[in-house]
């Protein structure tokens, strides 16, 4: 496959727009066999020279359409003869139309069809404007009751899925991390920890923009709530950052086009002390538009756990088994707002700024039983730990953008800015205890405290400029300047019983200084001929990383150039069918922490150690997709390949009896999969959207010339079934299953999750209640195991289940959540600008 893939590859947004394309050809109905001229007549063997073209809105919303439906039929006969989906402005344009008499039919799901009847195309009038066609939001009534069609839970794109979030009735009640345990391509676990296909390495993006935290715990701190869809593109142009192996989360926060004050107020309450509550806010004048919002939350999980550690040294077997009981609380809040001011009808220039603070916090106590085979009795030991790691944050952002004369030609620049300061601390206090884990007072504790303060950086400044050129052309061009700046001061403090004093321990303390600059520009080529696309991109960066340990002369530097280039390839099919070929190479630089050479300690059996030498992580990624409409039943199907050579691995050793944690480069590992995903409106009341992932993982690798290839066969899904009842009431259950998996020194069983939801609508809608629970069953766990030559050992970890929610969401001013068919492209990613 990878052979095969590696010839050619390519797109356009006009190829996400060319299979969707397909798409309405077969919603079309029957499709007869298509004459030449289609319009039929004398004039059929005359060439096709006519263009027909207009404009597809939304009448209640009075807003623009993208990815609306407009086909041509004969008079004759009504074959189809053309057909297409409109832009990201509601535009559409049909060419090489022969000579005829045709009529239009314009669509959209959830909307009610719109006839144009009776258009010719002549020598004399070979162009036709339709100019606006007005859609009405379809409705149904059922037994008295009126159903509006809405937009799917998953929308499947054919470079990127859309999760809109007002749709998960379960996961709209807590955070993005919520949002995600129901979302095709994604994974989580019962800790919130968020992987892309496999992978815990992805970017993420807020707006399109950088986010002052990363990763998951970036996704935690956003409530659901404030998310209008989340944007979730695995193989992304070389237009955006390679950062991550799985790709890019996009989240897209809700944001008013209306005029007016408008706004949204939600709050929630859950079992086990978890509380959140956020507004947001839009002010809109016909040259300026302010918004901002705030929110505030605490979340607190019971947990438990159990392990059991077997060591092998000097012909000697100890067991080191022990039990955990504990919670672990997250809790934030965060104030943003900013405006857009429309200098001109061509330029707009936007200002944002947010500040916030988050935390996550574990309060455990572990029981430990150590012994030696064949020797008894043992030692009995209990261990209380808590802990807390987070801070303050803020984040600034400019924008401005000019659009020229011509249409899709346009400049825009980003200046950006953010910084993140961590106070981070631990407590750990050893008792020695009798069998019953009574504490014996005689012997003192060992007593250690950490702290780590943490002060980041960021500033990046970008330029990027489109110019079409032709009818279907287009160039891309930028330029983006990232300086990163990190200071760790990392402080070890061991009790002194005697004396009452701590002393401070330079084995396991630190001072880090770590500056990663990096420079990039990039190109990007596309253009259509007929039914066949093309992207061709190409990314360079230079990293100069230096990285040095205060107090030493020591220090670790980069000064690297790297190439990523993306190649999209799309092609057209009879029968309304349309396949996408994508490649694209991505990086995945290490951390801080992974970097940091000196030991941190984690209890008196672990300490972890980071390795300078690490190097990045390199991944060629390789996608195939396929997509198709039957009736109100949708398919997708996607097969990846991915390769990730330089694999940063977790490993651990054994060393005089105690564990050694530390990261290594391992060779390569594998991912071979397809994903099956399908939305069906099985009637006007019950609807269906799933996904199967099954997925070959191979790991090749060696440590200390010991071959640790492993293999398995992967696979997870989830489904969710959504009943649309009478008096505004809907339900919704969702299946979630995780498999097995393979790790380069063990493996982590499956789980699965069984959530339900109820909403009902009061007030016109303006108030919504909807009553949730998660892991209904208690299904989510974490269980895995991992060995080496000389050590064995078994974990298994759950959290608080079920969780019961109550949230609360109210309009003001008729506040309305953006449709599907609105521009995506101003507050999204802006892959759609990829188009032709």
């Amino acid at each position: 496959m990878e052979e095969m893939l590696s010839q050619n590859y390519i797109i356009t947004k006009k190829m996400k727009r060319g299979l969707l394309l397909g798409l309405v050809l077969m919603i079309a109905g029957m499709i007869r066999a298509q004459r030449p001229g289609g319009g039929g007549g004398e004039m059929q063997n005359m060439p096709p020279e006519g263009m027909v073209s207009g404009q597809i809105i939304d009448r209640q919303l009075n807003e623009v359409m993208e990815y609306a439906n407009i086909v041509l039929y004969s008079m004759r006969d009504s074959s189809i003869v053309s057909g297409t989906v409109t832009d990201a402005s509601g535009n559409f344009k049909m060419v090489k139309v022969p000579y005829g008499r045709y009529y239009a039919i314009a669509n959209f799901i959830g909307y009610n069809k719109t006839t144009i009847n009776d258009l010719r195309i002549t020598p004399k009038q070979k162009e036709i404007d339709l100019g606006k066609i007005y859609l009405d939001q379809a409705t149904t009534s059922l037994e008295g009751v009126e159903i509006v069609a809405e937009k799917a839970p998953v929308e499947f794109k054919i470079d990127k899925k859309i999760v809109n979030v007002s749709q998960d009735l379960v996961g709209s009640t807590g955070s993005a991390v919520t949002v995600l345990e129901n979302v095709p391509s994604v994974q989580v676990d019962i800790e919130g920890n968020v992987s892309l296909r496999g992978s815990g390495n992805f970017n993420v993006l807020i707006d399109g923009k950088p986010s002052v935290l990363k990763g998951s715990d970036a996704l935690e701190q956003i409530p659901a709530s404030t998310i209008d869809h989340i944007e979730i593109i695995t193989n992304p142009s070389a237009k955006y950052d390679p950062d991550g192996v799985g790709g890019i989360i996009n989240v897209v926060l809700k944001q008013q086009k209306q005029p007016g004050i408008n706004g949204v107020i939600n709050a929630s309450v859950a079992t086990g002390n978890k509380y959140e509550t956020d507004f947001t806010l839009n002010y809109r004048t016909k040259s300026i538009n302010f918004f901002g919002g705030a929110d505030i939350n605490y979340r607190e999980h019971t947990m438990e756990g159990k392990s059991d550690y077997i060591t092998y040294y000097d012909s000697v077997t100890n067991h080191r088994e022990s039990e955990m009981r504990g919670e672990m609380n997250r809790e934030g809040y965060a104030a943003r707002a900013g405006f857009d001011y429309f200098l001109t009808d061509k330029s707009t220039l936007t200002l944002f700024g947010k500040y916030g603070f988050s935390s996550f916090g574990r309060d455990a106590k572990s029981s430990r039983y150590i012994y030696d085979e064949d020797v008894s009795p043992g030692e009995y030991s209990q261990s209380n730990t808590k802990s807390e790691r987070g801070g303050n944050y803020y984040e600034l952002n400019m924008n401005y953008q000019y659009n020229f004369d011509k249409k899709g030609h346009k400049l825009e620049a980003l200046a950006y800015y953010s910084s993140r300061i961590n106070d981070d601390w631990e407590e750990q206090k050893d008792y020695v205890t009798y069998p019953d884990w009574q504490i014996i007072d005689s012997i003192s504790p060992v007593i250690i405290k950490s702290s780590e303060n943490e002060n980041e950086y960021d500033f990046r400044f970008k330029a990027d400029y489109t110019r079409p050129f032709g009818k279907e052309g287009k160039i891309e061009a930028g330029y983006q300047s990232r300086i990163q700046k990190e200071k760790e001061d990392f402080l070890q403090q061991d009790f002194d019983n005697i004396s009452g004093d701590w002393i401070d321990n330079e084995v396991y303390s630190s001072k880090i200084d770590f500056k990663d600059n990096i420079h990039s520009v990039y190109g990007i080529f596309s253009n259509v001929w007929g039914s066949f696309g093309f992207q061709a991109g190409l990314r360079g960066e230079y990293t100069d990383r230096i990285i040095k340990h205060i107090g030493s002369d020591e220090s670790w530097v980069i000064n690297k150039f790297d190439y990523f280039p993306t190649i999209h390839l799309s092609k057209e099919f009879g029968g309304g069918n349309q396949v996408l070929l994508s490649y694209s190479r991505r990086i995945d630089r290490p951390d801080g922490r992974e970097l940091d050479p000196t030991p941190g300690y984690m209890d008196p059996y672990n300490i972890r150690v980071g390795n300078p030498a690490l190097e990045p992580e390199y991944i060629d990624s390789y996608e195939l997709g396929y997509q198709k409409r039957f009736d109100k039943s949708f398919l997708s199907v996607e097969g990846y390949y991915r390769i990730n050579k330089n694999k940063i691995t977790g490993l651990k050793s054994l060393v005089d009896t105690i564990f050694v944690h530390s990261y290594l480069n391992m060779n390569k590992d594998f991912s071979l999969g397809v994903e099956v995903m399908v939305n069906s409106d099985i009637t006007k009341w019950l609807s269906f959207n799933g996904s199967i992932n099954l997925y070959d993982y191979r790991l090749e690798g060696n440590i200390e010339d010991e071959d640790i290839s492993r293999h398995s066969t992967n696979w997870d899904g989830r489904g969710n079934l959504t009943l649309k009842l009478k008096y505004d009431i809907r339900i919704q259950i969702t299946e979630m299953y995780r498999g097995p998996s393979v790790s380069a020194q063990g493996e982590s069983e499956g789980f699965f999750m069984t959530n339900a939801a109820v909403r009902k609508d009061l007030f016109n809608k303006k108030l919504s209640v909807t009553f949730s629970v998660r892991d209904l069953f208690k299904g989510g766990k974490r269980e895995m195991t991992s060995s080496g030559e000389d050590f064995y050992s078994y974990e298994k970890f759950q959290r608080e289940a079920p969780v019961f929610t109550l949230n609360l969401s109210y309009l003001i001013n008729n506040y309305k959540k953006q449709k599907n068919n609105e521009n995506r492209q101003e507050e999204g990613m802006g892959e759609g600008e990829m188009e032709f």
